[in-house]
C-alpha cells in the first residue's frame, strides 16, 4: 500500500522512545509491536512512521532484493473486504494465502474496528497464528486493550498477539478534536 498523502511526513523520531527502541531490536527479538489507545492518540501516525522507517532502513541496508517491499501496512477492515471479495473470483490474486506466505513485517491498522462475525474471527486466527508459529514480526495498532481485544477476536488470537509483540498503551486527548477546538491561526 502507497503511503498515504495524511501520513507522507510521519517521521520516526517523533514516536515514543520505548517504541524506538522495540521497533530497532525487531529482527533480533522477532517481537512485534501492539500500540493501543483512544481514538485520536496517534497509532496509525506511528505505524506509518514505523513503515517509513522500516523501509528507509531496508533501502540503505540493501536487506532484500530491491523488487519486493520489506513491509506491508493493511486497515483491517479493508483487508478483511478485499479477501472477502476475493471469493468467487477465479485466477486471481488471493491477498489471504499471499499473507499467509509473506515472511516480512506485516503492519496492521484498527484491529478489532472490523464488525466482528465467526468468519473475521476466524481469518484473524489463521493469519496471526501463522506469522506467531514462524515468529515473523506483525506491528498492530487498535483502540482496545489486548483483554478487549480478546473479546472481539477471541482468546486465543490475542494471547498469541501478547506473546508475539511488546505492548504499549497510547493515552492522551483525542489530537483531531483538539486541533478542531484550538484552530490554529494564521
Amino acid at each position: 500500500m502507497k503511503t498515504p498523502l495524511r501520513f507522507l511526513n510521519a517521521k520516526y523520531e517523533d514516536i515514543p522512545t520505548e517504541i524506538q527502541t522495540c521497533c530497532d531490536k525487531m529482527r533480533e527479538t522477532r517481537k512485534g509491536l501492539y500500540v493501543h489507545g483512544s481514538v485520536g492518540t496517534g497509532k496509525t501516525h506511528i505505524l506509518w512512521a514505523l513503515k517509513n522507517k522500516l523501509d528507509e532502513r531496508c533501502k540503505e541496508n540493501a536487506l532484500r532484493n530491491i523488487n519486493g517491499p520489506y513491509s506491508r501496512v493493511y486497515n483491517t477492515t479493508e483487508l478483511l473486504h478485499e479477501i472477502r471479495s476475493q471469493f468467487d473470483r477465479k485466477n486471481e490474486n488471493d491477498t489471504l494465502s499471499e499473507l499467509l506466505e509473506y515472511k516480512d513485517i506485516l503492519l496492521l491498522d484498527d484491529i478489532g474496528a472490523e464488525k466482528i462475525s465467526d468468519w473475521v474471527m476466524e481469518t484473524f486466527y489463521m493469519l496471526i497464528n501463522r506469522r506467531y508459529e514462524n515468529m515473523i514480526p506483525t506491528i498492530f495498532t487498535s483502540n482496545f486493550s489486548t483483554d478487549e481485544l480478546a473479546e472481539r477476536i477471541g482468546d486465543r488470537t490475542a494471547s498469541r498477539i501478547v506473546e508475539m509483540c511488546d505492548i504499549f498503551n497510547l493515552s492522551g486527548q483525542d489530537r483531531r478534536l483538539k486541533k478542531v477546538n484550538n484552530p490554529v491561526k494564521t
